[in-house]
């Protein structure tokens, strides 16, 4: 038994200098590629989403920080739709607020439909 364990520990000991030291792994997870993957889309803004950001006065540069830094909220989105599922991300722009921002992720373009302040409460945006 001794041999064994010996030969087991010199094996996991070579599979993590040669394998996994010094790389990161983030990308596994599934919020890392989704914000790989709309980082590398070229992003849009639906004429929805351009009232709903003038409306609760939020720039482009906020929408795009809250894209790439920003949580995905899975519970919020919409990952089985089809043909583009559309994803929620929360976070909180430079300026302190709290926002919500939806996005569709079709092949090379990420299309904003709208971005909520979830700050707010009844909501008074006349968008279509």
């Amino acid at each position: 038994i001794r041999l064994f364990l010996a030969g087991l520990l010199i094996g996991c000991v070579l599979v993590y200098f040669m394998l996994f030291r010094g790389q990161d792994r983030s990308y596994w997870l599934p919020e890392n590629r989704l914000k790989e993957q709309v980082g590398k889309s070229k992003v849009i803004f639906s004429e929805h989403a351009k009232c709903m950001m003038a409306c609760r006065g939020i720039s482009e540069e906020e929408v795009n920080h809250i894209l790439k830094e920003g949580d995905v909220n899975f519970g919020d989105s919409d990952i089985h739709n089809t043909p583009c599922p559309s994803y929620a991300f929360d976070g909180k722009t430079a300026t302190g607020k709290n926002v919500r921002i939806v996005c569709t992720a079709c092949d090379s373009i990420a299309e904003v439909t709208t971005a909520i302040n979830l700050e707010q409460g009844k909501d008074t945006c006349r968008c279509k």
